[in-house]
């Protein structure tokens, strides 16, 4: 008895094909079935169980398993809301949040290699559910949703991310430096928001203003050097004042540590100006 090359199942010498998976059997395997065979060219693919679908049917597959899942639980609270209190009441927060996330998966779908529409119609999108919910839940109506502010000024700051991200493609240091300058701009918003003047974002401002301003630098410089130390003494100079100013209103004990770290980035420029090959120093220090 001969094997089957590709499978493996016990043939009979007179059949030519493997009544498992259609593969032929090469003469060298029904003549001396005790021989191992090599694997033959001619191997006959097995036929898939389902054939692979069209993109246009992984769209329509897509769209109607968000709108099922979006349609279905509405449905079920709607009808046991009616059924228990003769009308629309607690399921009104339910269904309002799911078909917003039902036209959000849409869009996606849809939208999903433009982030710039993608991401701001699910930003309006999550805007109307959320005035929606506030038009029902609070008498004022929209006017009275104190959160809407909160909302907008995150919705501006993430508009402005997207926007940078698709027009400007920025490498990894200043994407980074970005970021940190849109989150610093959010949190004065929101500390403006709260309070109604600055408190607290300073001190935020005074970490992430001289983080970000030290990542463009190593971009416009983009070689270690001893001139990136020196700035790191200066970047640290000017953070520690920030933070000294912002909580104490005026410059105290950030005095004594900035002559220390001022000092030291001198030092370190001086180092790299000497060890420079060059005696250009604005080119040393690469300005």
């Amino acid at each position: 008895m001969a094997y089957c090359p590709r499978c493996g199942v016990e043939v009979e010498e007179r059949l030519e094909t493997c009544p498992l998976c259609d593969t032929r059997i090469p003469d060298e395997v029904r003549e001396h079935p005790e021989a191992p065979a090599d694997y033959p060219e001619d191997v006959i693919p097995p036929k898939p169980l389902y054939r692979k679908p069209t993109e246009r049917q992984q769209r329509f597959l897509i769209v109607f398993l968000i709108t099922f899942l979006g349609l279905f639980p509405i449905i079920l609270t709607a009808g046991l809301d009616l059924v228990r209190n003769g009308g629309i009441t607690w399921s009104y927060y339910v269904m309002i949040p799911l078909l917003g996330a039902a036209g959000i998966g849409w869009i996606i779908v849809h939208f999903g290699r433009r982030p710039v529409i993608s991401v701001t119609a699910a930003l309006l999108i999550l805007l109307a559910v959320q005035l929606l919910i506030a038009l029902r839940y609070k008498p004022g109506g929209i006017a009275g949703a104190p959160e809407l502010p909160f909302f907008l000024a995150s919705f501006a700051a993430v508009e402005l991310l997207v926007i940078y991200l698709t027009r400007r493609h920025p490498p990894v240091l200043k994407l980074l430096s970005f970021i940190f300058l849109d989150v610093l701009i959010l949190l004065l918003v929101f500390d403006w928001l709260i309070s109604g003047a600055l408190s607290w974002s300073l001190i935020a401002a005074s970490c992430l203003l001289p983080v970000s301003i030290y990542l463009i630098y190593i971009r416009k410089v983009r070689k270690k050097g001893l001139n990136l130390a020196g700035f790191f003494f200066l970047d640290l100079t000017l953070m520690l004042s920030g933070i000294d100013y912002s909580t104490a209103g005026a410059l105290g004990w950030s005095l004594v540590t900035s002559f220390i770290f001022v000092t030291l980035a001198a030092l370190f420029y001086l180092f790299h100006i000497v060890f420079f090959n060059d005696t250009d120093w604005k080119k040393a220090l690469h300005l």
